[in-house]
């Protein structure tokens, strides 16, 4: 096994830990006070996800944002040249696409079949996303195996 890969290997190992703890945690400690006897509509429980969907989108938007700003200031990139200092962002920016696509038709899925008191749990998942994405954006700037972490926290 190359360098590389030990570092990947030990970036999706560290995320998977940190993602079932930070899961186990956060959803011990947060209530959002729902009586477990009473039954949530579907409407409700789909609101809930999309509000804190938001949140997740936020990261698409700093990509675009990022990457607006940088071709502003790059003559060539400017008229829709590619342009090597902002490949990675666009990298950025496709792969949490595909992710969000992914935990969004998750989370969706999820608030339709949990007991009325775990709706929550979209919300843990959320944060996680947010967390896996900034870790996975500013990895990916410093190497490629350096977004591991990111990559796992978000899946």
């Amino acid at each position: 096994m190359s360098s590389d890969q030990r570092n990947v290997l030990a970036g999706m190992v560290a995320a998977a830990v940190f993602s079932v703890a930070f899961f186990e945690v956060v959803f011990r400690m947060t209530d959002i006070g729902l009586n477990p006897h009473v039954a949530i509509g579907i409407s409700i429980r789909l609101e809930y996800a999309l509000k804190c969907e938001v949140f997740a989108a936020l990261c698409m938007l700093a990509g675009v944002a990022k990457i607006a700003n940088r071709r502003f200031f790059i003559p060539e990139a400017i008229e829709g040249a590619p342009a090597p200092s902002i490949e990675i962002d666009q990298r950025y920016l496709q792969n949490t696409m595909e992710q969000l696509v992914l935990a969004l038709v998750a989370h969706l899925a999820l608030v339709t079949i949990v007991a009325p008191e775990s709706i929550r749990a979209v919300a843990v998942l959320v944060m996680l996303f947010v967390i896996g994405r900034i870790t996975f954006w500013f990895g990916y700037h410093r190497s490629g195996p350096a977004r591991a972490f990111g990559f796992g926290a978000t899946f």
